[in-house]
């Protein structure tokens, strides 16, 4: 009966540890169609077609904490990201 224990035991904490890293990690399955305003936007992260991911894209953060994926082929998303280097240019020289 101890040995059931224990096994239900470490069966319970190897699920659970599959359970964080299953949510950490965060991937576009498919893409955005329209555009976004790029006033909408705040910032950018690159997902490789890689490693757990395997759909490449541009993952669009917005003003109100929403992750929005996108088609880094489609010239409105390489608009958005051009729009956002502008952005962070202005503010890094200091004309917000």
């Amino acid at each position: 009966m101890g040995c059931r224990k224990i096994m239900c035991f470490l069966s319970f904490f190897i699920l659970i540890g599959f359970l964080v890293e299953a949510d950490a990690v965060t991937c576009c399955l498919k893409y955005r169609k329209s555009p976004l305003p790029c006033r909408m936007l705040k910032g950018y992260d690159i997902q490789p077609a890689t490693g757990g991911c395997d759909l490449a894209a541009i993952i669009f953060h917005t003003e109100k904490g929403k992750a929005v994926c996108a088609d880094p082929a489609q010239p409105w998303t390489q608009k958005r990201v051009a729009c956002l280097r502008m952005k962070a240019a202005r503010v890094k020289s200091g004309g917000f």
